[in-house]
């Protein structure tokens, strides 16, 4: 029962999410903030079409349970441009708060930039980390990364925030968990993103850390691990997982204080209301 009301939860927090940005699109559009003309402002048109699309895809998608693999649901896609299509659509949302969003490559990928996966649900999780990016940074910029990292296929998505202490980053992929000094940045949520995020990754066999300083920003990696046939994601020996496997986390100390977390073994925490779990 508490991981169905969380899978309803979440998709009604990454449907809304989505119809809020293209708020946003459609009121700079109404208010001629990049020009009157057609091929002014056919960016911002086809950025609205893409939100549009995403949304209508999440609710007829049926795919609520973002915490498991449904096999039927697995395509081959190009990383590469599905980010550009990433920014694409919340490059007007981070201008409309001032923000710049850059979107950084490579010119060669040792292994190439395919994945497998489940679209939807790898969509649903970078989009929780832009957004999340976007609404905690009041000024400065956005960085969208697709790198190599030796064999392995990484995306980065860093911003010039807040920060997050480092007291509160074991807790910040606790459903429905908020950080304290959401409130004083007038952020409204329902804590459901990171978690949301982390559960993608998990069933995906990825691996998420988290990079972050007070008042200087926050890094998320994305790590895609290299796999023979040349295709990162999901592969024919990953059967579907359930949720109920054991979590871990490590950590590492440098510059940054920095929160690994395997996604490997990993369970949907038991929780009350206001409880902190230690599984993360």
């Amino acid at each position: 029962m508490q991981q169905e009301v969380l899978s309803i939860l979440g998709l009604l927090h990454d449907v809304s999410n989505n119809y809020q940005g293209a708020s946003l699109v459609l009121n700079q559009i109404i208010d001629g903030a990049y020009g009157q003309s057609l091929e002014e402002i056919k960016p911002l048109l086809i950025a609205l079409q893409q939100t549009n699309e995403r949304g209508v895809s999440l609710i007829q998608s049926e795919r609520t349970a973002f915490f498991e693999l449904n096999p039927a649901t697995m395509e081959q896609f190009d990383m590469l441009s599905f980010l550009q299509t990433t920014y694409s659509r919340f490059k007007p949302i981070a201008q409309y708060h001032s923000l710049n969003l850059h979107y950084e490559t490579q010119l060669t990928y040792k292994h190439g930039t395919q994945v497998r996966g489940d679209s939807i649900s790898i969509d649903r999780m970078l989009c929780n980390l832009v957004t999340n990016a976007i609404k905690y940074t009041l000024t400065g910029d956005i960085f969208l990364r697709l790198l190599n990292q030796e064999d392995d296929l990484i995306i980065e998505i860093e911003d010039t925030g807040c920060g997050i202490a480092a007291e509160q980053i074991s807790n910040i992929f606790i459903p429905l968990w908020r950080a304290p000094n959401s409130n004083l940045l007038h952020q409204s949520g329902m804590g459901l993103g990171l978690y949301i995020a982390l559960c993608v990754a998990h069933t995906h066999g990825l691996r998420i850390s988290v990079n972050s300083v007070v008042r200087q920003g926050t890094k998320f990696t994305i790590i895609f691990p290299y796999k023979d046939n040349g295709v990162y994601g999901v592969d024919g020996r990953m059967l579907p997982k359930s949720p109920k496997q054991v979590g871990s986390r490590s950590s590492e100390v440098g510059v940054r204080k920095s929160e690994v977390f395997s996604l490997k073994r990993f369970e949907a925490p038991n929780f009350n209301h206001g409880e902190r779990s230690e599984l993360w």
